[in-house]
């Protein structure tokens, strides 16, 4: 097998790279190529076992790189948030930019939620879940709850927020909410990385998991 990660950089991807590449599984990790830090990803990546891609984010190259890889796994892990944006210089709606607009180039490359959702976050990751459900390819969304653990860049708020909600769920649990708990307590990249690689290698496809079926 060989599984394609974009995203391979993220919070999450960086540790689905990590235990493919333990799992023996070829591993092609792509990084942006104008990512500043290109040089100290790749020596990470390569460290571990993967190999590099730095293929520019464009449907037809893409899609060349896919014919030439032929992996039978695509892992989209992409996402950003707005001090990762801020830093990379992204403008304008992040979200709409790189949660649908990347996702959607990934998507013609290899050939939910509600899309009225209230903010923009969510708005665009409904938005780009659709891309990837009407596309024809066999999918699976995944849909974690908080991801916690330690970052490179500070998020205070989503630590509080994952803190207070399993605190929450821990008494909910407590009186009888034992599903809800499991649906919404947060994970960490580690556990969420296995559970998308289980997923990947799945022959179940077409269907959204979330709860305890990523743990």
């Amino acid at each position: 097998m060989t599984a394609f990660v974009l995203g391979a950089t993220g919070f999450v991807g960086r540790e689905v790279v990590r235990q493919l590449c333990v799992r023996g599984t070829k591993t092609i990790a792509h990084v942006r190529p104008d990512s500043r830090s290109l040089d100290d990803w790749r020596k990470r990546l390569v460290g571990i076992g993967a190999e590099v891609d730095t293929t520019v984010w464009d449907a037809a190259q893409l899609g060349q790189t896919f014919r030439v890889t032929a992996p039978t796994q695509v892992y989209i892990l992409i996402g950003t948030t707005r001090a990762k944006a801020k830093t990379d210089q992204v403008d304008g709606d992040i979200y709409e930019k790189i949660d649908v607009g990347l996702t959607k180039i990934a998507v013609e490359a290899a050939r939910g939620a509600d899309p009225k959702a209230r903010s923009p976050y969510l708005s665009a990751r409904a938005r780009a879940e659709e891309i990837v459900t009407s596309s024809g390819l066999p999918w699976v969304i995944a849909r974690p709850s908080f991801i916690t653990g330690e970052r490179e860049e500070s998020r205070f708020g989503e630590r509080a927020a994952a803190v207070f909600g399993d605190g929450l769920l821990a008494v909910a649990g407590v009186v009888g909410g034992k599903k809800l708990r499991s649906k919404y307590r947060s994970t960490t990249p580690d556990i969420l990385a296995s559970a998308l690689i289980r997923l990947g290698e799945a022959t179940e496809h077409d269907r959204i998991v979330d709860g305890a079926d990523l743990r």
